[in-house]
């Protein structure tokens, strides 16, 4: 399991403003009913990406803009095992906000525990590369932080 220092209020799932269930998948599990580490990390990336499109809008993936938000780093701490077919509930949060980048706090929970957290570093990147966030992105990430109240 993990060896890995993290914030305690991260295994809190209210302090995450989006929320979402994944339904494990029968391929996911191994002999022993456990989902496997890969599959835990898909369902943080599924996770991060709807978050995404509830920030920037539904057409967020698809439609043209003039800029590309790239992942600079994704890290998990994997706290214990998750089983199938028990659904789990993926947290989402904004854990940071620099003048070009940005940290997404992931944390996925399964019977009330969390079994897996993420932190993923996007970078906000114009033709010329990184690129300050501009007032509208940034004034939407604002208003979905990790609550640490």
């Amino acid at each position: 399991m993990s060896s890995m220092k993290y914030d305690p209020i991260r295994l809190d799932a209210d302090r995450y403003p989006f929320v979402m269930t994944v339904a494990p998948r029968f391929a996911d599990m191994d002999m022993l009913q456990h989902i496997n580490n890969l599959s835990l990390a898909e369902y943080h990336e599924e996770a991060r990406i709807r978050f995404l499109g509830e920030v920037f809008g539904k057409s967020f993936l698809f439609s043209k803009r003039n800029f590309r938000l790239l992942v600079a780093k994704a890290g998990y701490d994997y706290l214990r095992e998750a089983h199938y077919p028990q659904p789990l509930e993926a947290r989402v949060a904004v854990g940071r906000i620099g003048n070009s980048s940005f940290d997404v706090a992931l944390a996925l929970f399964q019977d009330g525990h969390c079994v897996c957290l993420a932190d993923v570093v996007l970078v906000h990147v114009a033709d010329a590369g990184p690129a300050p966030l501009p007032a509208e992105l940034r004034t939407e990430l604002q208003i979905r932080p990790l609550r640490r109240d």
